[in-house]
């Protein structure tokens, strides 16, 4: 009875972290604003929009679905696909260029208030661009966030975010 209990893999449960969340954000390079929220759909699909402007006609919108999966009890796994317009110098129309992202990343706990992960992926526009980001999080209370995302490959390579996150 020992072994085949020893044997027997037990069910990984979820993570602690929140996917309902509204978000305030300031892009650093270039500067602007943003938000950002996330509603759970299911214990593990969420639906996810995200927008960040500099204020000069130049834009970032995203939405789509995610998911999310338990790697252990204090990492999951996650996915998002995304549809989104980016109108930037290289995107000039009026409506900015279509595309969508594919990405899949990795989030866990490395001290009891400090989240920390990253993402990998690719964005489609009129040509393939990698995404490749890191992010650490600050939980300072159940009810507030504070974060840093690094996005070292993306339409715009090495920007770096800050956000406020207020879980719901």
């Amino acid at each position: 009875m020992t072994a085949a209990a020893l044997l027997s893999s037990a069910p990984v449960h979820a993570s602690n972290f929140t996917y309902n969340y509204v978000e305030a954000r300031v892009p650093m390079n270039p500067g602007g604003i943003g938000a950002a929220a996330s509603l759970r759909l299911h214990p593990n699909a969420y639906a996810i929009f995200e927008a960040e402007s500099d204020f000069d006609d130049v834009w970032q919108l995203k939405g789509g679905l995610g998911f999310n999966a338990p790697l252990s009890p204090f990492a999951d796994i996650t996915g998002q696909i995304k549809l989104l317009s980016v109108k930037n110098d290289n995107y000039d129309k009026s409506l900015g260029r279509s595309g969508s992202e594919l990405n899949l990343g990795v989030s866990g706990w490395v001290l009891p208030q400090i989240q920390a992960g990253g993402t990998v992926g690719v964005i489609n526009l009129d040509k393939d661009f990698t995404h490749v980001s890191l992010f650490a999080r600050f939980h300072a209370s159940s009810a507030f966030s504070f974060g840093a995302e690094w996005r070292i490959k993306d339409v715009v390579d090495h920007g770096v975010m800050l956000s406020a996150r207020y879980p719901f």
